[in-house]
């Protein structure tokens, strides 16, 4: 465990007014609470989602493997000095490329965004959401991170979609700082130990179950179960290991999930055939 990890959990227990002892006590219940609230809720769409959700229609046979080709004509966009270590800037990459910025229900009703495609979405920021979100929001990551966006009267001055201006960098890092413990935990408890090793070792796989980590713990182990499956067959391949995560996405039946596998596939210069 990094000494940064480390010093965050800390905070967090403190927070908590838990002894360092129920640490992973704390974290596993953590975890439990995440999965109760994605029980009945829907991916959140993202703010590309919406824009998606508006032109396409996504029809998903979960028994069949997707024929269409996936072109990517962009280079990678995920950094090339990341480095399993590096978890932040792998988060960084999920917000550029996946995540929106800022959006309030309000919005709907004064005028500053037309229609109701957020769904149920609560207040939103980088993709964590206040509302249905409230495990990351208690952690002592997400009391700094909630508490500069309403120390900026964002509810009434920010605009759809915008990232923060000077706070922009603080809150990414703090979006990190709420997900690499739930992150780390869910690795542990999906992943086998030869599946662990890959993923961290590769920044195409580390971002996919970075992403998985916002998608949930419902959905972070069905993707692990299906990588699990392919290192127990023999792929050591990690360009292989990352078409199967992407197949996860796009064969999963729901059509958030998949339009986020189709992206992922092109953020992380993944050709799925």
């Amino acid at each position: 465990m990094s000494q940064r990890l480390l010093e965050n959990i800390k905070k967090q227990l403190n927070l908590m007014k838990l002894d360092e002892q129920d640490s992973n006590k704390a974290l596993d219940l953590f975890i439990k609470n995440l999965m109760q609230a994605n029980k009945d809720t829907n991916p959140t769409l993202s703010f590309d989602d919406v824009e998606d959700e508006k032109n396409t229609t996504t029809n998903i046979e979960t028994n069949k493997k997707p024929t269409t080709n996936i072109e990517t004509k962009k280079k990678p966009t995920i950094q090339k000095s990341t480095t399993p270590s590096d978890f932040n800037k792998i988060v960084e990459d999920v917000i550029n490329n996946l995540e929106g910025g800022y959006y309030h229900p309000d919005m709907l009703k004064d005028g500053r965004l037309k229609g109701s495609a957020m769904g149920d979405s609560g207040e939103t920021m980088f993709g964590m959401d206040r509302k249905h979100g409230k495990d990351f929001a208690k952690t002592s990551a997400g009391v700094e991170f909630w508490g500069l966006i309403d120390d900026a009267d964002a509810r009434n001055s920010w605009k759809w979609n915008y990232k923060g201006g000077n706070l922009e960098s603080r809150l990414k890092n703090l979006v990190g700082d709420m997900i690499k413990p739930v992150y780390d935990s869910l690795s542990k408890r999906y992943l086998s130990k030869q599946a662990q090793e890959f993923v961290k070792n590769n920044p195409k796989l580390t971002f996919n179950f970075a992403y998985a980590t916002w998608n949930g713990p419902g959905w972070f182990q069905k993707f692990a179960k299906k990588v699990n499956e392919a290192v127990k067959d023999g792929v050591t391949d990690p360009e292989e290991l990352a078409k199967v995560a992407i197949d996860a996405r796009l064969t999963s039946g729901n059509s958030i999930i998949a339009q986020g596998g189709r992206k992922v596939s092109k953020v992380m210069d993944t050709k799925y055939v």
